[in-house]
């Protein structure tokens, strides 16, 4: 049986939390990069073209997320924040075509076919250096990530809008 599940869903949405509180329980997690790609690329300064070009910045995602998704066992628990397939729903919502590379590698990574959501939560969203989305910009995303991961045959298991502990209790009740 797969055990490598996916925790998806809108920026802003607890996504993080949730794993670092996995992470105290002593599951093994994947972190989102992201947000690290995004500091790094700002930091750059010349690197932030990248970052304004979506199909290439949605690239190194992948890859990033691909070489964590192969480093990972399939005979233990992983729970990973976000997985490669969210880059699809990204440039779809902008209309952008993925590349037969970004394809190709998202097709490598095989998760268990339950993948939890959280939902937009406007009580906790909070814009930062990195979050750049406004909440309606989040909402727009949650809908496209849902629609990708139904596209590619997964069932959504909408995490509900509780504290973090019976968030994770929760996710942990369902696998």
């Amino acid at each position: 049986m797969n055990q490598r599940y996916v925790i998806t869903g809108a920026p802003g949405t607890g996504k993080t939390s949730i794993i670092n509180e996995l992470k105290n329980r002593g599951f093994n997690c994947v972190d989102e990069n992201a947000r690290e790609i995004i500091s790094d690329e700002k930091i750059k300064e010349q690197g932030i073209e990248n970052y304004k070009n979506q199909v290439n910045f949605e690239r190194k995602i992948v890859n990033l997320r691909i070489q964590k998704y192969l480093s990972t066992s399939k005979e233990h628990i992983f729970f990973f924040d976000r997985s490669a397939i969210d880059s699809i729903a990204y440039l779809d919502l902008k209309k952008l075509k993925f590349t037969i590379e970004i394809l190709n590698n998202i097709r490598k990574c095989i998760f268990n076919r339950t993948v939890f959501y959280t939902p937009i939560w406007e009580d906790i969203y909070i814009k930062d250096n990195e979050r750049i989305e406004s909440v309606k910009q989040a909402m727009k995303i949650e809908k496209f990530l849902i629609k990708t991961y139904e596209s590619e045959n997964y069932r959504l298991v909408k995490v509900p809008k509780l504290p973090i502990k019976e968030r994770a209790d929760f996710i942990i009740s369902k696998i």
